[in-house]
């Protein structure tokens, strides 16, 4: 009767929907009870419930794709399903003024917030490498980049900048073998494949005789 039919207890977000309207009717209770006996323990309560419900709904997930859509909004105002540098002004406003963490979140919630957003996958990826010095994070941005660009070679681009940063970033041959395999294997009409193959060949040498 409430439009929740279609929500299941089974589901986090379907629990965070029954708990939020049992703790309405708890808070309304208290309400009453502070008009009522001038008390606030029911009111306490009440706001302590909130936040549990507050905290679940963060730590089980339900929460972060609203939240991370209304930073987004909050930060890059909307406009074509082609997004646009200019849709990141405000974030590169950040950066000038060397809140680069913030800029970094910013970016974060945009990607969570809009798959087309490429731009928002290259600038994070920039950021992370040249100010935070994060190759994590700065390889999370190149993977998301791959998953969303519409054509196999911005796709294959993103791919390599991944194998790059494994390589001479992270320093980790390992997963810079794991990456270029992936390459050749997703991108085999790749322009420089032989040259990646060589590459594959010296690196698998290099790591296992290391070992």
């Amino acid at each position: 009767m409430f439009g929740l039919e279609h929500l299941s207890a089974a589901t986090a977000k379907g629990r965070l929907v029954f708990f939020a309207v049992a703790m309405s009717a708890v808070t309304l209770v208290a309400v009453v009870e502070l008009v009522l006996t001038g008390s606030i323990v029911g009111v306490a309560v009440a706001a302590l419930g909130w936040a549990i419900i507050l905290v679940y709904g963060v730590v089980e997930g339900a929460l972060l794709g609203p939240f991370a859509r209304l930073f987004g909004a909050l930060t890059v105002p909307s406009g074509s399903a082609t997004p646009s540098v200019n849709q990141h002004s405000n974030i590169e406003a950040l950066v000038a003024r060397g809140r680069v963490g913030e800029a970094a979140a910013a970016y974060r919630a945009v990607i969570a917030a809009d798959p087309l957003d490429l731009v928002a996958c290259e600038r994070l990826g920039q950021l992370a490498r040249s100010e935070l010095r994060d190759y994590e994070l700065a390889l999370f941005a190149a993977h998301e980049g791959e998953k969303r660009a519409p054509d196999a070679r911005r796709r294959a681009g993103f791919a390599l900048l991944a194998a790059n940063i494994c390589r001479d970033d992270l320093k980790d041959g390992g997963r810079a073998i794991v990456e270029l395999r992936r390459i050749l294997a997703s991108y085999p009409d790749i322009p420089n494949a032989a040259q990646l193959r060589s590459e594959l060949r010296e690196l698998k040498a290099r790591h296992f005789e290391a070992r």
